[in-house]
C-alpha cells in the first residue's frame, strides 16, 4: 500500500478517480455519492478533523474536539452523519462569524463550522478534490496538495533570472476574493466535471447555509466563508477560469504563434503565477503593453467572475524596483560577483518583518510582565522558529541577523524589569552560552554566542533562540510539472521530486526538564536506522500516542522519533512504534522515574 496518511482504501478510490480524470479530461463524474456514505471514508473524514487545531473552536452548537474524545460520542457523530447522508436529510448548521485582524488593520471574516459539517465538508472534499487536483494548471499553487508558496517563489525567481527577461511585472490582487464568488458561476465550473445531482445538491447547501453573527442569522447568497474545509478547493475551482484565461491566452501557444502574433506587436511572453487571490504576471514588454494587458484583465474579471481587482494592490513595477508577493520581496540586481550581470533576489518583505517586530513587542511588552519569563521566551522562540523556517530560503541573512540583534535587545530590557539593577548586572545574570540552554540542543556548536536565557528547576534552562544562528538555505528549486501528485498510484508513486522542507521543532519546550543528550549504544546501531525508517512507514508518520502527523514524509524526518517499547528487547519491529518529541520526551521521563 501507498505510503500516505489516510486509509489505503480511500487512498486507493482517490487514485483511481485521479487517473481517470487525468485521462479523459471531458468527463463528467455521475457516481460519487455513494463514497460519501461509507464508513472507512466517513472515519478518515474524522480523523483527520479531530487532528487540526481549529476543531478546538466550537461552532454554533459549542461543540469541541474535547466532546468527541469518548468512543461511544464519536461512534454517534459517525452514525449520524452516514444516516444523514444517507437518507438526505442533512441541513448544514450556519457558521458562526467572527474576525481577526488583517495586516492593514482591518478585519478579515472568519466562518467556524460545526465539527458534523466539518466532517461532511472533509468527506465531500475527500471525494472531488482528485477530479478537479488532476485538472488544475500547473501555474496554480494555492491550497494544493504537495505545494507551498515557495513553489510559486521558485518560478518568480527562474522566470527573472537574466536568461529569461521577464522584467515586467502586473502585482494582482483580488478583492475580497472568498467573499464574492458567484454561486451560480461556481455550480457551473462544478457541472463542467461532476455529474451527480446528489453531490451537487449537498454542496448548494452548504453554500447557502448561512451565518451567525452575534445571535443574529444572515443568509449567504455569495461567497464561501473563509474557514470551512471546502472553502478554498471551491475557490480554486472558481478561479480555474482566470487560469484558462490566461493558459489559452499564452502559456498554449506554439513558438510560430508567438512568433507571429509578436511581429504584430502583441506581447508574447506571459508567466502567470497564482497563489489563491493573490497572483503576479511577468512579461516581456513595454510599461504601455503591461497597462493593455491589466485593462484587459480587469474586464475579463469584472464580466465573467464577478469580481473586481483591488487597485491599491494591483500595480505594475519594474523587477529592478521589486515587489512583494506572499510575504518576500523580490527584485532583480547586480550580482555579487559579478556586477555587470543581473539575478533575481529575494528577502523578508517590510510587511513581514513589521509583523514580526509587532509580535515581538506585544510578548515582550511591559503589561505582559505578569507572565512568568520562561513562558514568554518560549513563545518568543516559536514565532523565531516559525518565521525563519519560512524565510530561510531566500536571500535573508542579513535580516535574520538584524532581526537577532533587534530581538534580543528587546529581551534584554524585558529581562531588566525582573531584575532592576541595571543592565550589566541583567546581562551577567541572565546571559549564557547557548550550549548551555535546554532547549537549544539543536545549536549547541554555538559554544561562545551568548544568549538571554532563565533558570528553570534544577539546573536547567531556557534560551531564546538567536535568529542569525539559523541558516539560510539553498534557493528552493523550481520543480514545474515534476511536482509529485497527491493521489498516486502503485506504479507511479515514485514519480516527482519531493520537496525536503528541513522542517523543525524546538525540542524540550514543552517539558521543562534537562534533556541528557542520547549516548551511542549498541540500541543505536545501523539496523535501528534502517528499521526507523520502516517503523515510520507502517505507522503513517502519525505519533502513536497522540496521534500527531509529521509534516514530512520523506528523508530525514526532523518531528518525529522511534521509541523503544521495552528498552533491553533490541530493534525488533514488534518493539519499535512511532511517537512526536514531545510525547518521546514525557515517555523517557516516565521510564526513568
Amino acid at each position: 500500500m501507498t505510503d500516505t496518511c489516510v486509509d489505503g482504501k480511500v487512498h486507493r478510490i482517490q487514485a483511481m478517480l485521479y487517473a481517470k480524470a487525468s485521462h479523459e479530461p471531458e468527463l463528467r463524474f455521475s457516481d460519487l455519492y455513494k463514497y460519501l456514505t461509507r464508513h472507512e471514508w466517513i472515519e478518515t473524514a474524522i480523523d483527520r478533523v479531530l487532528r487540526n487545531r481549529g476543531s478546538r473552536t466550537p461552532g454554533v452548537d459549542g461543540i469541541t474536539r474535547r466532546d468527541l474524545l469518548d468512543g461511544e460520542t464519536r461512534a454517534r457523530l459517525s452514525t449520524s452523519v452516514r444516516e444523514d447522508l444517507k437518507h438526505h436529510t442533512y441541513q448544514p448548521q450556519p457558521a458562526r462569524r467572527v474576525t481577526i485582524p488583517k495586516p492593514n488593520g482591518k478585519q478579515r471574516p472568519l466562518g467556524i463550522l460545526t465539527l458534523k459539517d466539518r466532517v461532511v465538508q472533509q468527506v465531500v472534499k475527500m471525494a472531488i478534490e482528485p477530479i478537479f487536483e488532476a485538472r488544475f494548471l500547473p501555474c496554480s499553487y494555492g491550497f494544493r496538495p504537495n505545494r507551498c508558496t515557495w513553489d510559486a517563489l521558485a518560478e518568480t525567481y527562474q522566470y527573472l533570472k537574466s536568461h529569461c527577461h521577464y522584467y515586467t511585472v502586473i502585482e494582482g490582487d483580488i478583492r475580497n476574493c472568498f467573499g464574492t464568488i458567484n454561486h451560480q458561476r461556481l455550480m457551473e465550473q462544478l457541472q463542467r466535471s461532476l455529474q451527480d445531482k446528489r453531490l451537487l445538491t449537498l454542496l448548494w447547501k452548504m453554500l447557502r447555509a448561512g451565518v451567525m453573527d452575534d445571535l443574529q442569522y444572515f443568509e449567504t447568497t455569495e461567497g464561501s466563508p473563509q474557514g470551512g474545509l471546502i472553502s478554498p478547493l471551491l475557490a480554486n475551482v472558481y478561479m480555474h477560469q482566470l487560469d484558462e484565461w490566461f493558459h489559452t491566452r499564452f502559456h498554449a501557444r506554439t513558438p510560430f504563434e508567438r512568433w507571429k502574433r509578436g511581429h504584430a506587436g502583441e506581447v508574447v511572453h506571459v508567466r502567470y503565477i497564482r497563489y489563491a487571490d493573490d497572483f503576479v504576471i511577468l512579461m516581456r514588454g513595454t510599461e504601455d503593453q503591461a497597462v493593455t494587458l491589466k485593462h484587459e484583465l480587469t474586464t475579463y474579471i469584472n464580466e465573467e467572475l464577478k469580481m473586481t481587482l483591488s487597485e491599491e494592490k494591483t500595480l505594475i513595477t519594474q523587477a529592478t524596483d521589486g515587489f512583494d508577493f506572499l510575504g518576500v520581496h523580490t527584485f532583480v540586481g547586480p550580482q555579487r560577483s559579478n556586477p555587470t550581470k543581473l539575478m533575481p533576489y529575494q528577502i523578508p518583505a517590510k510587511a513581514s518583518v513589521d509583523s514580526y517586530k509587532r509580535r515581538v513587542r506585544m510578548l515582550t511588552a511591559a503589561r505582559s510582565d505578569y507572565i512568568n519569563p520562561a513562558e514568554r521566551i518560549i513563545a518568543l522562540n516559536w514565532l523565531i522558529e516559525g518565521w525563519a523556517n519560512y524565510h530561510r530560503w531566500g536571500n535573508a541573512k542579513a535580516t535574520f541577523s538584524a532581526l537577532s540583534s533587534w530581538t534580543i535587545r528587546k529581551v534584554h530590557r524585558m529581562l531588566q524589569r525582573y531584575t532592576p539593577h541595571g543592565k550589566r548586572t541583567t546581562y551577567k545574570e541572565y546571559f549564557r552560552p547557548v550550549a548551555e540552554c535546554d532547549n537549544l540542543h539543536k545549536w549547541r556548536r554555538y559554544t561562545v554566542w551568548k544568549t538571554p536565557s532563565v533558570s528553570v528547576g534544577d539546573n536547567s534552562r531556557v534560551g531564546i533562540l538567536p535568529m542569525a544562528v539559523i541558516s539560510t538555505g539553498r534557493y528552493w528549486t523550481y520543480r514545474g510539472s515534476k511536482i509529485p501528485n497527491a493521489f498516486p498510484l502503485l506504479d507511479t508513486m515514485a514519480h516527482g521530486i519531493p520537496r525536503d522542507t528541513g522542517f523543525h521543532t524546538a525540542e524540550a519546550v514543552i517539558a521543562l526538564v534537562r534533556v541528557v543528550p542520547k549516548k551511542t549504544t549498541e540500541r543505536y546501531d545501523a539496523l535501528y536506522f534502517l528499521r526507523r525508517k520502516e517503523v515510520f512507514r507502517r505507522d503513517h508518520y502519525t505519533c502513536t500516542t497522540c496521534g500527531y502527523r509529521s509534516q514530512r514524509q520523506k528523508g530525514d524526518v526532523h518531528d518525529l522519533e522511534c521509541h523503544h517499547i521495552t528498552p533491553h528487547k533490541g530493534n525488533q519491529l514488534i518493539n519499535l512504534r512511532t511517537v512526536c518529541k514531545p510525547c518521546h520526551l514525557m515517555l523517557t521521563i516516565q521510564a526513568r522515574s
